[in-house]
């Protein structure tokens, strides 16, 4: 069964399917979405997030990453065609679902369970493996029911949210039916993930310097954001025995200070000016640096100086659970947060 079986579609003139994955476009989904709202027809709604996606384009390039999502989306619409359901690209490595008059708690859960299972053993991608730190491809899935999780398309987003982040706190490559009782506190931390890196920098800005808050909740929320966004375990504060964790998604319990010093040897990358001190592998000379990553179940990790042209306040470390390549994307933008907060710890004359 295809989406052209949906009496929607059947009535629709215009059908606008996106270019690469020949999914519903994001338009044309949200248009079906609403009309199923507007005429009160109950329907499961699921949101797909592929796991770890930016380490195939860095890695092994985007032709690899377009083939990915291919294939990704091909399986999902596998399934959920089956029943009878509609498959769209919200955008980047993001899809979305509905199948109508399927609400149930348990016949979801087998769904998505289904899903899950095609995507780990049937996605045969050459050398996926090396850009994969489960050395398979994965996705996590939020998925919310309507009407009990929303009368509207924004609260079903935002429920929809709140499972995903649930998801991705849990160790990703899982999925999570929305319940209310378990996650309608959930502070919402995806946003926008297809921001350039321009907005992803004008975001950052007007964050820091929310004068509503203290430079010090504004640092923790810029970087609760950027790591959502970029996938980061961690963020901390790093200097002269000095450590206060920033964010923390919850894998790595055992991050605690490491003495700067022990990074200085590793290597140091100049872009544009930014002075970046990055471990993409671990460096194997560098014994008494392994064991401490090793202690902390850190596999790459970044230490960015937090200063001014006067002074020098600390450093921002970053740290994943995942052995992955830096992309200069981020690199810009996490030196963006150390910078700007130096500044403006100088402006306010304010200690690290």
């Amino acid at each position: 069964m295809g989406i052209m079986d949906i009496k929607f579609f059947q009535k629709k003139d215009n059908v606008i399917f996106d270019s690469l994955t020949k999914t519903l476009s994001r338009h044309t989904f949200y248009e079906y979405m609403n009309f199923l709202i507007e005429n009160k027809t109950p329907f499961s709604f699921f949101f797909f997030d592929f796991d770890d996606f930016k380490s195939i384009n860095d890695i092994l390039g985007h032709n690899v990453g377009d083939e990915a999502l291919i294939i990704t989306s091909n399986r999902i619409c596998e399934v959920v065609h089956k029943y009878g359901g509609a498959v769209g690209r919200y955008g980047g490595d993001e899809f979305f679902a509905i199948i109508e008059n399927k609400t149930n708690y348990e016949e979801i859960r087998d769904v998505a369970k289904e899903i899950n299972q095609i995507i780990r053993e049937k996605n045969n991608i050459k050398n996926i493996e090396q850009a994969l730190p489960a050395g398979k491809f994965t996705i996590t899935s939020g998925i919310t029911k309507f009407p009990d999780d929303g009368s509207t398309l924004e609260e079903l987003f935002d429920a929809t949210d709140k499972a995903l982040y649930a998801g991705k706190q849990k160790g990703k490559n899982c999925y999570i039916i929305y319940r209310k009782e378990l996650h309608k506190d959930i502070f919402k931390v995806r946003q926008a993930k297809n921001l350039d890196t321009k907005n992803l920098i004008d975001n950052i800005f007007s964050t820091l310097t929310d004068k509503e808050k203290s430079l010090d909740d504004n640092l923790k929320n810029a970087c609760s954001f950027i790591a959502d966004y970029f996938d980061v375990s961690v963020f901390s504060k790093n200097y002269k025995n000095k450590f206060e964790i920033l964010f923390s998604n919850g894998l790595m319990p055992k991050v605690k200070y490491i003495d700067e010093n022990k990074y200085l040897n590793m290597e140091k990358n100049q872009i544009d000016q930014m002075i970046f001190m990055y471990i993409n592998s671990i460096d194997k000379e560098n014994k008494e640096l392994i064991d401490l990553f090793e202690e902390q179940e850190v596999h790459a990790s970044l230490l960015i100086p937090c200063a001014t042209k006067s002074k020098l306040y600390g450093y921002i470390r970053i740290d994943s659970k995942y052995e992955r390549i830096w992309a200069r994307e981020e690199k810009i933008v996490f030196q963006v947060i150390a910078n700007l907060y130096a500044v403006l710890l100088e402006y306010t004359n304010q200690e690290f």
